[in-house]
């Protein structure tokens, strides 16, 4: 997905998805943002690893697609991890709204691959 706020690209790494964002989530992209992901998950996979290092900014917006995004992905039991570095612009916003208790942060996207496909986690 591309627009002039938010970039959106896709990985795969040991059959866990994973998404990264670059640019801004907000309100004029966060339903896109939504859809794109919603369009790439499968029941398949145990889990999504959003990737929010390059991630600029975050609205309110943005932090109830998070929460929409882990209710999402539970009720098909399926796991949300975020990558978000103790440095990232957004971290503190994001322990602020204790993200962490349905979607926890990881400090690489390996770690949070690793915490995915390890099914006893």
């Amino acid at each position: 997905m591309r627009d002039p706020l938010v970039q959106l690209s896709f990985d795969e790494i040991d059959s866990v998805l994973v998404g990264r964002i670059e640019g801004e989530i907000e309100s004029v992209n966060a339903h896109q943002l939504r859809g794109a992901l919603a369009q790439r998950l499968t029941n398949d996979s145990p889990g999504l690893v959003l990737d929010l290092t390059d991630a600029a900014y975050l609205d309110s917006a943005g932090v109830e697609l998070l929460f929409d995004l882990a209710r999402r992905l539970r009720s098909h039991r399926q796991r949300l991890r975020l990558v978000v570095p103790a440095q990232a612009p957004m971290r503190r916003v994001l322990d602020l709204c204790d993200i962490e208790e349905v979607a926890p942060m990881d400090a690489t996207v390996e770690a949070a691959v690793e915490v995915l496909r390890d099914p006893g986690e």
